[in-house]
């Protein structure tokens, strides 16, 4: 294979996008959190930082939002705001910051079918340990390959939408935690 191909689709199996989400995406997915209370959110992905400009907009002053981001070239897009905190490593790694501490609501844009399914299991378990009962997993994703595991990890507690306006559309996975 040719080198400059398999850059460019390692790239991508990082990124998991051909473009940055669209603001029907974003909206859409962030609509389903209700943040008229101060709130601990944790972001897995920033990118370019789509989604944590409109998060922004919403949470009060008192709320948090933590962002975890592997990719160290998104160093550049980072948003200067005292509510939020910056951990440059893995989804995986979330115990080790935040061993006993639940969040209200995880909010992901990781590509999570494009990765190894070992790692995909693991974030799973983890985020399901650090969020709070009644809390929501909003995660898309550009097909349902997730369905059957996100179903089974939150107990049948899943709604599905779809945001056709994205390049390309994509699935709205909302789980909510019924255990605590």
């Amino acid at each position: 294979m040719n080198i400059n191909i398999k850059y460019t689709l390692d790239k991508l199996r990082a990124r998991g996008a051909i473009a940055p989400s669209s603001k029907f995406l974003v909206e859409k997915m962030i609509s389903k959190i209700d943040y008229s209370k101060d709130l601990n959110l944790l972001q897995l992905g920033f990118g370019t930082g789509v989604f944590t400009k409109k998060i922004l907009k919403r949470i009060t002053k008192g709320s948090t939002l933590v962002i975890f981001e592997v990719n160290k070239n998104c160093r550049k897009y980072k948003i200067s705001d005292h509510r939020i905190r910056y951990i440059e490593d893995s989804a995986e790694n979330i115990t080790k910051y935040y061993d006993n501490i639940k969040f209200d609501h995880i909010i992901s844009t990781l590509p999570l079918a494009s990765l190894p399914k070992k790692v995909t299991d693991n974030i799973y378990k983890i985020i399901k340990n650090h969020l709070k009962k009644n809390g929501k997993f909003l995660q898309y994703q550009y097909s349902l390959v997730s369905k059957k595991d996100i179903h089974s990890l939150f107990n049948g507690e899943l709604a599905i939408d779809f945001e056709l306006l994205n390049l390309p559309p994509a699935f709205i996975y909302e789980a909510k935690n019924k255990i605590e």
